[in-house]
């Protein structure tokens, strides 16, 4: 019912505006596969043929005091209201810093691939910046999300993706992820609304977070089939939640992305990548850095015991002495790392030389031994008993 009901909404209201001068150019060309470039192939919900580029630009900066482009925290937020009431950032807001990364990204380091989301409030200077660096669109791979900061649910799905549409000015998605597996977000003060009665955390009789989850998945593969967007998948989904869709009969995500590094690898990754490669879902890493304008990792736990992480991954004394011994970055090691498990990174970055470092990876390629694969997949780990405070914590597989 639903379905018949939403379609002719849907199509014929998905076309973006064209009266606006940022539009992304309008591409003449068929969208790119992506099987030209480093790259892993997608599966199970996305178009035939269909690869996401292996690194990818992460735009969801943490940074919400008007820093300046590039300062530690990285801000790139358009001014929006808070739940709390009040315009985070203050205006101007952060925009034009988004909108320079994702040019720099494009037209001066050669990325292909944007990490998006409508909770990070700049994908209309993401657009202009897509505009600015004049490629193409059919060679730009766009990712985006739906959620938390906006409800789940059937009929919030939907309007949520023709938004993105509007906002990026464009008339497809490469993929699209549902952001998170609740509808509380440990970094929420509020739960928002949904009309979709599974969702609807008001009302006890009729919420329930399994239904609510495969209700809205339910409204991924209406997108997913009708065209709106190349791919589908999910984000900080754990096992359980994976194994929900698998016993629906639904079919399945194309990519999970979770935060992924050496500090949370063996405390629920590793099992959590084997699931999904089982079940052919691309794991994609979001942090794969940690978040170092952001978070410091704890070096002492209870009663003073040391926990052997330093505060950054990028200062980790194995980390450190394999970038010596590769003659590469702390930071490429760490990517090719997760690389040579078989999973996709969105490294965040305002830094144009970072950038460039990042992506020569592949440009110029290095391999790391199996015997130091081992060394830092045995780096001390992240668990939520040690950094409880820190919202991407992981407890024994189970994501936040």
């Amino acid at each position: 019912m639903k379905l018949l009901l939403l379609f002719p909404f849907v199509s014929c209201c998905f076309t973006p505006s064209l009266s606006n001068t940022n539009n992304v150019r309008i591409s003449r060309s068929v969208p790119s596969l992506f099987t030209d470039v480093s790259s892993f192939p997608l599966f199970n919900s996305a178009q035939a043929g269909l690869c996401i580029p292996a690194l990818g630009l992460g735009t969801g900066f943490y940074g919400m005091g008007n820093q300046a482009y590039g300062t530690y925290p990285e801000c790139g937020a358009e001014p929006h209201n808070d739940p709390s009431g009040s315009v985070l950032p203050p205006p101007p807001g952060c925009g034009l810093n988004s909108q320079k990364a994702v040019y720099t990204w494009l037209s001066k380091a050669g990325g292909l691939r944007l990490d998006c989301a409508n909770s990070y409030y700049n994908q209309r200077h993401v657009a202009r910046g897509i505009n600015q660096s004049l490629v193409d669109r059919s060679q730009i791979f766009i990712l985006s999300k739906v959620g938390p900061i906006f409800p789940l649910g059937y009929n919030e799905t939907i309007e949520q993706t023709l938004d993105i549409l509007q906002q990026l000015q464009t008339s497809w998605i490469d993929m699209l992820l549902v952001h998170w597996p609740i509808m509380e977000h440990p970094g929420q003060s509020y739960i928002p609304q949904s009309s979709d009665p599974a969702c609807n955390t008001t009302n006890p009789l009729t919420y329930n977070e399994k239904d609510c989850r495969l209700s809205t998945w339910s409204a991924m593969l209406l997108l997913f089939n009708i065209g709106l967007t190349r791919s589908i998948g999910v984000s900080n989904y754990n096992i359980t939640h994976l194994q929900e869709i698998i016993d629906s009969g639904l079919p399945l995500p194309s990519v999970n992305q979770v935060s992924f590094h050496p500090y949370n690898y063996r405390t629920g990754r590793a099992d959590l990548l084997a699931f999904c490669q089982k079940n052919h879902i691309q794991l994609v890493a979001y942090s794969p850095l940690g978040v170092p304008d952001v978070h410091r990792f704890p070096g002492e736990h209870k009663n003073n015991e040391a926990t052997g992480m330093s505060s950054t991954l990028l200062q980790d004394p194995v980390i450190v002495s394999l970038a010596k011994a590769y003659n590469r970055t702390e930071a490429q090691i760490l990517l090719r790392w997760i690389y040579q498990l078989g999973v996709a990174s969105n490294p965040r970055s305002m830094n144009e030389t970072h950038m460039i470092e990042n992506l020569n990876i592949f440009l110029n390629p290095f391999t790391i031994s199996d015997e130091d694969m081992t060394h830092i997949t045995n780096l001390a780990q992240d668990t939520c008993s040690i950094d409880p405070d820190w919202y991407e914590c992981v407890a024994n597989g189970s994501l936040p």
